[in-house]
């Protein structure tokens, strides 16, 4: 993979991406000049000191967790996108997207390459985000291993900003992070279950937790879920089909409700401390999947994400809250910046068993009045970072040394400040779905169904029949299930 940084390899992307390259040395001579460093020194230093540096000077003070103007918290989670892929485009943000090489198993170079009008990816490989494929493209931190894992070049594809009809638009309206990092180099379901409860209990991959020979369903309940309801603060999980609350068995499945009843309680103000909110994951074959998951459109995940926020955006409950946008991994596509370790209760020495290495980076997004507008954050955070600060807020002790050790995200707040109470005018639901800038402009869903090679991961909580043993009764999503107004976006509920 090229770096800039190397002066021969600075050379060939001036040669082969010119505006790339340009690009990159102005974002590193703005980045070094806003950390208090000279812009030509700013160069000589490696871009992760400039960034450190940069970051340090963005972090701000705190006030005590009772004077936190924070009383709502929602955590919004999408599916396998890497910010490179998405957000590499992003102005004062470490994003690289055209210009990059890789190559392949056979040592064949491949050029990074936008992908639209493709906008699902069908008949690709679905890129490789497993334990072992995560750690082939990382490659003991060279970042250049996607072709030579269980991926096409599909993988080293991104996204314009003018391709994706909403997440650029709230990138730059709020606060995006550019050292945001899912937790595990691995994917979908243990990423999830550290967002839940700040470890995967041990498990690297997607398998079910089956305990007491398949007679005890579901992870003991040490969420942050469960921390919450032992302090008295209220709490929330909203799911569109497959509930991932489910993991952790019956007191999962309890605290959980449909995303229609998130839509209500943003309307009528009635939103608990803390909500958890995930897209529809079935469906690719019927054009309803939500979830931005190859080879579903990414678009309806789109429409899907601009109705959670919008919903959020109009809730009296707006004033005195603040919503993640995140993804659970980077799904394979390719990212240029190494992950971090971290402190972990299963660290090990030996990379194939590490749970402290963090995976690749992911688009993350903070919307709240009291967030910065149109900044970019360079500080590291992942997910523990959003448990660390709903902890702080409530006074609640870590769940484990992962989210004791992680950044509070709340550092990137601006809590000196008034709130910022107007709403920007972002892309709305029916804009998208009716064909507004980069939006789909044609319906039915139906229209956008694509063949699935194998399973979505989380489809087997469904298929091996494990729902059905807790008592939960699967529903495919529909539009009325997922939006809240599919009328006015052009869809028969």
């Amino acid at each position: 993979m090229d770096d800039i940084h190397d002066p021969e390899q600075a050379e060939r992307l001036e040669q082969v991406a010119p505006e790339a390259a340009h690009t990159r040395r102005d974002f590193l001579q703005r980045t070094a000049a806003s950390a208090g460093l000279a812009a030509g020194l700013g160069l000589a230093l490696h871009p992760d000191t400039v960034l450190a540096q940069a970051a340090q000077a963005q972090s701000t003070p705190l006030p005590s967790p009772r004077n936190l103007p924070i009383d709502t918290f929602v955590v919004l989670m999408m599916e396998n996108r890497s910010f490179d892929h998405y957000l590499g485009w992003m102005p004062n943000a470490d994003g690289r997207q055209a210009g990059l090489t890789y190559k392949d198993a056979q040592g064949v170079a491949h050029q990074t390459h936008r992908l639209t009008p493709d906008y699902q990816g069908e008949g690709h490989l679905d890129p490789d985000h497993s334990w072992t494929g995560g750690r082939t493209e990382f490659d003991g931190g060279k970042m250049d291993g996607y072709l030579r894992a269980a991926s096409d070049d599909f993988a080293i594809g991104y996204y314009e900003e003018q391709d994706l009809p909403f997440i650029p638009a709230v990138a730059r309206a709020f606060t995006t992070f550019d050292r945001f990092f899912c937790s595990l180099l691995a994917s979908t379901y243990p990423n999830r279950e550290y967002m839940h409860a700040a470890q995967s209990y041990g498990l690297m991959d997607n398998t079910l937790p089956f305990f007491g020979g398949g007679q005890v369903l579901g992870f003991p309940d040490t969420t942050i879920f469960a921390a919450l309801a032992k302090a008295g603060v209220s709490s929330r999980y909203f799911f569109t089909d497959i509930p991932v609350s489910a993991l952790w068995g019956l007191p999962g499945l309890a605290r959980s409700g449909s995303v229609q009843e998130y839509y209500e309680r943003c309307a009528t103000g009635t939103l608990p401390a803390v909500s958890f909110v995930d897209p529809a994951f079935m469906g690719e074959d019927q054009g309803t999947s939500g979830d931005e998951h190859p080879f579903g459109d990414v678009r309806v995940g789109q429409a899907f994400t601009s109705d959670v926020v919008h919903a959020f955006l109009e809730s009296p409950q707006f004033r005195r809250g603040a919503l993640f946008v995140v993804y659970d991994e980077w799904g394979g596509f390719f990212d240029h910046v190494r992950p971090p370790h971290v402190p972990d209760p299963r660290a090990s020495s030996d990379l194939n068993s590490d749970f402290g290495q963090m995976g690749m980076r992911i688009p993350a997004v903070a919307i709240s009045p009291w967030i910065k507008r149109g900044q970019v954050d360079h500080n590291v955070y992942g997910f523990e970072s959003i448990l660390s600060m709903i902890r702080y807020r409530y006074g609640l002790p870590p769940l484990t040394l992962r989210d004791a050790s992680a950044a509070n995200i709340a550092r990137s707040f601006d809590f000196q400040g008034k709130p910022r109470l107007d709403v920007p005018d972002l892309p709305t639901p029916a804009h998208i779905m009716n064909g507004g800038t980069s939006g789909l402009g044609y319906n039915p869903l139906a229209s956008l169904a694509a063949h699935r090679p194998k399973e979505h991961d989380l489809g087997r909580l469904q298929s091996s029949g494990y729902l059905d043993r807790l008592g939960f009764t699967y529903h495919p999503a529909t539009p009325a299930r997922t939006f809240r107004h599919p009328s006015k976006m052009g869809l028969t509920p």
